[in-house]
């Protein structure tokens, strides 16, 4: 192959990537619509964020984590719920409430690279975060997004989402 070929070979493959990052966040916006909510979830007529947490399948918390690479929960997690939501990409919610100080411990042992921010796109969540994981998840996942909702009893609710896309 000449230089020319490998080159337009490597921007073509680039482009493909960032194509997949783009639908993947895409994806990922429309699939937790409303899911983080004060109960309701964007559609008119009264719809509540209960309605659409239950439009993916609720499974074991346990398949949920391993998708991440992760044993378990993060210790102090409390009230845990996990659905997975399948489209074009694979992404799991997990909801879970947990103590600052054990949020803190977790995501410095488990993403210490993911920098929670206040600038979130969701209106209700207090701070978020988003890795890629580099390398991916044995168990599929190729980034996590993370949303944290601040009870304000020293408690939070996260929303820890591993996607494939």
């Amino acid at each position: 192959m000449s230089r020319t070929g490998r080159r337009a070979a490597g921007v073509g493959g680039l482009v493909a990537v960032l194509a997949s990052a783009c639908l993947g966040w895409a994806v990922w916006a429309v699939a937790s619509a409303g899911l983080d909510g004060d109960g309701a979830d964007g559609r008119t007529g009264g719809g509540r964020a209960e309605d659409s947490w239950a439009a993916g399948a609720k499974v074991p918390c346990r398949e949920a984590l391993r998708f991440a690479d992760q044993e378990r929960l993060p210790a102090g997690a409390e009230d845990a719920a996990c659905v997975i939501q399948r489209g074009i990409d694979t992404l799991y919610d997990i909801r879970f409430r947990i103590g600052e100080a054990g949020l803190d411990a977790w995501l410095t042992g488990a993403y210490p690279d993911m920098k929670l921010r206040s600038d979130c796109a969701q209106e209700d969540a207090d701070r978020c975060g988003h890795v890629t994981l580099d390398p991916y998840a044995e168990g599929g996942a190729v980034a996590v997004e993370i949303t944290v909702r601040d009870d304000g009893d020293g408690r939070a609710l996260v929303h820890y989402r591993p996607f494939n896309t």
